[in-house]
């Protein structure tokens, strides 16, 4: 289903059972969404409602992997990747000029498809592995024609996000070290090429206890802040509230932030990653999307972010 940016619906596109939820919308034309099955991949107008395939993958006896579809900073690249491990990108809109890559992981060290896409800068994809222990875990970010830019490790994807010029916002949950001190909750931001690290909000360990995870996204467009949404979990909450426990905070690249509302969300074990807030900005930051169970049910609401809320 599609909703305009006010939260109304506007219609029905299709059944998941015809083409995947996984997908991206075009970033030049607001009425195109590029979806998939299986073996192909397709182009979606939202207006009347047609598919027309872009590419198919059966003559060559291949699938599409879990990630589906992104797009380059630029709009006029699509990524996929083959289910023989191959990144394919294309440009658009004939599909001409194919660029295709194979990554080469840390021993040890496996992807499970899940995150691997253009990351909205430049032509730079990434991809993340994890050991089954996890004492191994990184991302890698390549340019589409197979040059790994840098190895970020001791890092995984998931709920980290990278920014329209080149940064990586990620977090380290609070800890106890073994014959450590308590670590507190850090949310940091980083360049690609690894320089720059530095923490820009911090927690300590006996207020993030409380939290099960959060997620960070950044705007499209903007390069100066990001968002993060805090989440607990039901079995583990505090006898009076203390921040962070379900806010969605506005976090700048100076390190000052704003606390920009409460979800209301806890999350039941039986409810999982789709009860999580999520929360995600538009392009422009001008308003938020995000998850919350507070009624009772997960429904999806939108926050307008306040004019003058980016701390100066």
């Amino acid at each position: 289903m599609v909703y305009n940016g006010e939260g109304c619906f506007l219609k029905e596109l299709f059944p998941i059972s015809d083409y995947d939820w996984r997908l991206a919308w075009d970033r030049n034309s607001p009425e195109v969404l590029y979806t998939w099955k299986p073996r192909a991949l397709y182009k979606y107008n939202v207006i009347t409602g047609k598919a027309e395939v872009l590419k198919s993958f059966a003559p060559l006896n291949l699938a599409l992997k879990p990630p589906g579809p992104s797009l380059n900073q630029s709009g006029d690249r699509i990524l996929v990747i083959t289910s023989d491990g191959t990144f394919r990108s294309y440009r658009l809109p004939d599909m001409e000029e194919e660029r295709t890559f194979r990554v080469t992981y840390p021993p040890n060290c496996s992807s499970v498809w899940r995150e691997e896409r253009y990351i909205g800068y430049r032509n730079y994809v990434a991809t993340a592995c994890h050991s089954t222990d996890l004492s191994t875990r990184a991302i890698l970010v390549y340019d589409d024609t197979g040059t790994l830019i840098h190895r970020i490790d001791g890092i995984g994807m998931g709920h980290y996000d990278f920014s329209p010029d080149g940064q990586l916002a990620y977090f380290k949950m609070p800890g106890v070290p073994r014959g450590g001190a308590k670590t507190p909750l850090e949310i940091r931001v980083m360049n690609l090429d690894g320089t720059n690290d530095r923490v820009l909000y911090s927690v300590p360990h006996s207020q993030a206890r409380y939290l099960q995870n959060l997620h960070l996204s950044w705007p499209d467009t903007v390069s100066h802040w990001f968002v993060a949404s805090f989440f607990p979990s039901a079995r583990n909450l505090p006898s009076t509230y203390d921040s962070p426990l379900d806010e969605i905070v506005l976090i700048t690249t100076s390190g000052k932030y704003r606390f920009l509302a409460r979800t209301g969300t806890v999350i039941p074990p039986q409810e999982g990653f789709w009860g999580q807030p999520l929360a995600s900005p538009s392009s422009d930051g001008s308003r938020v999307s995000f998850n919350s169970n507070r009624s009772g049910a997960i429904n999806q609401y939108i926050l307008w972010v306040p004019t003058g809320a980016v701390p100066k």
